[in-house]
């Protein structure tokens, strides 16, 4: 059983505590500030402090909403002839905020084949047994931007383009494996399972483009203390399990852009040779743009 993050979790108020709480909650300072209309009373220099004193990595490439362009895109892919005007104004639901602009710009970069952002997703596996890839469900705004809630996903987010891949790593691991484990000093910069669970070398087993998106992933083995997946805490992600990498074939399950194509780069890295490189993979949709281009 895991101890999902839930409103019932509870810190003194104004706390640390309940300020990093607060921040994994919403994303960012300025989201927390924006959610309490600006009267915390706390300057945005002293909460930037406080998130960084807890060993916190913080998020990175929230400029945009990366939800609501996988879905518009899956959407297109399905009806690869309709223009884009016609899909954003009639199909998308009213609390669609990504601009039909931006989502032109991520079009053409993704025909173009240019690269604008960066993401790191984790293959995490049981020690000892690497045939099975730790998941979650996506549990956070999904049905507002018409992703059905419940999707299927390993845990992956938005990296900064200038940061090691210590710091890439532990970003995901702190945001969607335990935010618990940050509180507690475990899983902050140099934290004892920090530096246990990423490797000093830690490369990329493969690239996966997606729209105008390159996640770089990885594979990490939890030590045995972690496996009963008791400390996992996170506002993205519920419902923690391990699934066989022969599930992701299942069509019964609803899975996240992206993660068929992850794992079946994994299962060809567990096959790998000597000599392996690790090499750029196109996402089933962004296949599916290229082959429907408008003109």
């Amino acid at each position: 059983m895991t101890r999902e993050q839930d409103s019932a979790v509870e810190f003194p108020k104004y706390s640390d505590e309940w300020y990093v709480d607060l921040y994994f909650r919403h994303g960012s300072v300025e989201e927390v500030l924006k959610a309490h209309d600006f009267s915390l009373p706390i300057s945005v220099a002293q909460y930037h402090r406080k998130v960084k004193q807890f060993g916190v990595i913080k998020s990175a490439g929230r400029h945009s909403s990366l939800t609501e362009a996988l879905y518009f895109f899956a959407q297109k892919a399905l009806e690869p002839n309709i223009p884009l005007e016609k899909l954003y104004y009639s199909r998308m639901p009213l609390s669609f905020r990504t601009s039909i602009q931006s989502l032109h710009r991520v079009y053409r970069n993704t025909e173009q084949r240019i690269i604008q952002r960066q993401a790191t997703a984790l293959v995490l596996s049981p020690e000892g047994d690497n045939e099975q890839i730790l998941v979650g469900d996506e549990k956070t705004e999904n049905i507002k931007f018409g992703k059905k809630k419940g999707d299927t996903s390993v845990l992956m987010s938005f990296s900064g383009k200038n940061e090691s891949n210590y710091q890439s790593v532990l970003r995901v691991l702190q945001q969607e494996f335990s935010t618990d484990l940050v509180r507690s000093g475990e899983l902050k910069v140099n934290g004892s399972l920090a530096s246990e669970i990423i490797p000093e070398d830690a490369q990329p087993f493969m690239y996966l483009d997606i729209m105008d998106v390159r996640v770089s992933v990885y594979h990490l083995e939890l030590p045995h203390i972690l496996c009963s997946l008791g400390e996992c805490s996170s506002y993205k992600l519920g419902n923690h399990r391990f699934l066989h990498i022969s599930d992701f074939e299942d069509r019964v399950i609803q899975f996240r852009q992206g993660m068929k194509e992850i794992a079946a780069g994994y299962a060809n890295y567990l096959q790998r040779d000597p000599n392996f490189v690790p090499d750029i993979q196109l996402s089933f949709l962004n296949q599916q743009i290229l082959a429907y281009q408008e003109v």
